[in-house]
């Protein structure tokens, strides 16, 4: 569970694509569709916005997803 403050920065799509190495509009449309653990955007005057911190903590998870389990 994601805990985040309503003072958490938000980027513009564009700055979410860039912080992802440029990835296209549709990495972001098939993220939202196939990963239910992406963060869904904030609609503010039909733009998209994002949590920052709900970014990095879904950043944290990929990356401890991908970490082998010690034996």
């Amino acid at each position: 569970m994601t805990i985040t403050s309503d003072h958490d920065p938000l980027i513009p799509t564009s700055q979410l694509r860039a912080r992802y190495g440029g990835v296209s509009h549709m990495w972001v449309e098939r993220r939202l569709k196939d990963d239910p653990d992406f963060p869904r955007p904030l609609y503010i005057a039909k733009r998209r916005f994002w949590r920052l911190g709900e970014l990095a903590a879904w950043e944290r998870d990929v990356a401890a997803r991908r970490q082998p389990v010690a034996a």
